[in-house]
């Protein structure tokens, strides 16, 4: 790898999403905003490759297993995608990979998905397919699975997202 290094060698920023539901760590070189839709964007401002974002929605299931059931849609729905079930501390998350075309370009998108009580999260790196493998997206790649790992949710409900 060239002078790029991965969020294990880099200081790290503690990012809490509105209204206090979940928190993540991301390279403190990256930048954070969020768009016109309430959506939580992560970019590289080093000249990185991709973008992260998370997406927080209202989980469609109810009841104390709502988590679960919400989880076992989303693998079942993507299911021509090869999802795993992966574990990271108290959280479980549902992880694809899937290709799209936007204006004949072709774009790599992963995602993983959690839930918590009455919300979902939907984690989210699009990067080039055609530069997927360049060292500065793996790296930023091993970035977005640190960032997972560091997911925390800070309680269980809330009612605005």
């Amino acid at each position: 790898m060239t002078d790029y290094f991965s969020l294990a060698n880099q200081p790290t920023e503690r990012f809490v999403s509105l209204y206090g539901f979940f928190a993540i760590h991301y390279p403190k070189y990256w930048k954070q905003e969020t768009d016109v839709n309430g959506q939580y964007v992560f970019f590289n401002e080093q000249g990185g490759s991709g973008v992260a974002r998370i997406i927080v929605f209202d989980n469609e299931f109810e009841g104390a297993d709502a988590s679960k059931k919400v989880l076992e849609s989303f693998y079942i729905q993507h299911k021509d995608f090869t999802p795993l079930l992966l574990a990271a501390g108290n959280n479980r998350f549902v992880h694809f990979v899937k290709e799209h075309e936007v204006n004949g370009a072709v774009f790599t998108i992963y995602y993983w998905a959690a839930a918590k009580g009455d919300k979902v999260l939907l984690i989210t790196y699009t990067v080039q397919t055609s530069m997927k493998d360049m060292d500065t997206a793996v790296a930023e790649k091993q970035d977005m699975e640190m960032m997972i790992a560091s997911l925390v949710f800070l309680h269980e409900n809330t009612a605005n997202g």
